[in-house]
């Protein structure tokens, strides 16, 4: 699935403050709606206290002596319409509004003598406010209400009030948070141009300290990338056109053979010049099974599904023949010193690998002389090693040995100068090393490739 920076940023920004929004909005207007009713409910229990001081018990009867103009200010509101009630023990009708409610329900709220609830009256809704006082020894209810339309009118203006500031904000935010990604990723779009304007022929590494801290690393990390794209496509310039070079000069040769094998009368010069053809085709076959190999060997040149368990001994054994011919034709003593050994690997690479070893040992080592091929476990490596008594290698030329098409001035045997190479990306490739040393007695030269080894664990039987 596609995944989009700045989406996700936006969605991870935006979500929490829109949900914080839509939180607060509900507190914002209870925190603010709560107070205001509280005050307009106090109102009207002032106005029932205002009846309190007009009632007067005179020979165990009440009296209630309100003023016209009293009584006028009490009910004088612009927008609701005001009731007041009086009542006496056992409910007893004193003065007012009869039919007012002044019982609560057991959810209304109750304020030590005070009591607010919502009720009806007359066909409209009402807040009523009742007090409880004790006068004479009696108990008296003193009731007030109003119509709900001036607090109706104040839900809607507080909710107003509240959710318009709230919408600015919510804008204002989103606004914000929108300029602000866009802007952090500004760094991250300057890349993206700076690799579409590259060309694959000049990569030019990234600006590291224009980049913001947190991409910093990516940026090293893809430079780093950059210097070895750039070492490989040199390295396999440098290939191609030693490649292009080792098989020119064999096609040359070969042309020129067969141009003047058709103008040669002698037939035995024919037969010298054919044979020399074959020759060269026999070293421009062997020159590109040694190119292909050392394709196969570098890293995605065969598919890593292709490795298994291989048996050491058992290759070399199955890989010999052809040595044993090849010793026995050169006058060479060729000897095995082969211990268990196992490594996980490409079995064909692996052969291969041995075989470039043991070849280059019995073509450099002069007659009567001899070459060893072991291998053995020691600790969690496993050894292959090719001694021979030949020349050696100088100290100076054992790294350039393993460049491709390298190969030392005075080497006595022609060659592609790719055996080694192969030996070292294969060994590599298995995870292991090659290196080149002096023999005990100083003649010659050891070549020793370390893999890693495959050790039978105690419930394991060996395959």
């Amino acid at each position: 699935m596609t995944r989009s920076l700045r989406k996700s940023l936006l969605l991870w920004l935006l979500l929490p403050a829109a949900l914080a929004i839509i939180t607060f909005l509900p507190l914002a207007y209870h925190l603010v709606h709560q107070p205001a009713m509280e005050a307009l409910d106090q109102a009207l229990a002032d106005a029932s206290l205002a009846l309190v001081p007009h009632l007067e018990v005179v020979d165990g009867e009440p009296r209630f002596v309100f003023p016209p103009a009293a009584e006028q200010v009490l009910r004088t509101d612009r927008v609701d319409d005001i009731y007041y009630l009086i009542l006496g023990p056992n409910d007893r009708f004193i003065a007012g509004d009869a039919g007012l409610p002044h019982e609560a329900g057991p959810d209304d709220e109750v304020r030590g003598e005070r009591t607010s609830f919502d009720s009806h009256f007359r066909g409209h809704r009402v807040r009523v406010t009742a007090i409880h006082r004790t006068i004479a020894e009696e108990p008296f209810i003193f009731v007030t209400a109003e119509t709900t339309r001036k607090r109706d009118q104040l839900k809607l203006d507080l909710a107003v009030a509240l959710l318009l500031p709230l919408m600015f904000f919510a804008v204002a935010t989103g606004i914000t948070i929108w300029f602000g990604v866009h802007h952090a990723l500004l760094p991250v779009e300057g890349i993206r141009r700076a690799l579409h304007g590259m060309e694959h022929r000049a990569l030019q590494p990234l600006d590291e300290g224009a980049a913001p801290i947190e991409i910093r690393p990516l940026v090293t990390e893809f430079n780093q990338v950059l210097d070895r794209l750039e070492e490989a496509a040199e390295a396999q310039q440098r290939f191609v056109a030693n490649a292009a070079h080792q098989l020119r000069t064999p096609l040359a040769g070969i042309r020129t053979q067969l141009e003047l094998l058709q103008r040669e009368p002698d037939a035995t010069e024919r037969d010298a010049r054919t044979r020399h053809c074959v020759g060269a085709i026999e070293r421009l076959g062997h020159l590109i099974n040694q190119m292909l190999v050392l394709l196969s060997a570098e890293p995605g040149g065969r598919h890593t599904n292709l490795a298994a368990t291989v048996d050491l001994p058992e290759l070399i054994r199955d890989r010999s023949p052809e040595w044993i011919r090849l010793a026995e034709a050169r006058s060479l003593d060729l000897g095995f010193e082969l211990q268990a050994a196992r490594v996980n690997g490409d079995r064909l690479l692996l052969g291969e690998m041995i075989a470039n070893l043991v070849a280059n040992a019995l073509n450099y080592t002069p007659a009567p002389g001899e070459v060893t091929i072991r291998c053995r476990t020691e600790g969690s490596h496993s050894l292959i090693e090719v001694e021979d008594t030949g020349p050696g290698i100088p100290a100076a030329a054992r790294q350039q040995v393993f460049e491709r098409f390298f190969r030392l001035p005075a080497a006595s045997h022609p060659g592609s100068g790719l055996g080694l190479a192969i030996v070292r990306e294969i060994a590599r490739g298995a995870g292991g090393e090659v290196d080149i040393l002096d023999t005990a007695d100083g003649r010659g030269v050891l070549l020793r490739v370390s893999l890693p080894a495959l050790i039978d664990t105690p419930d394991e039987e060996p395959a």
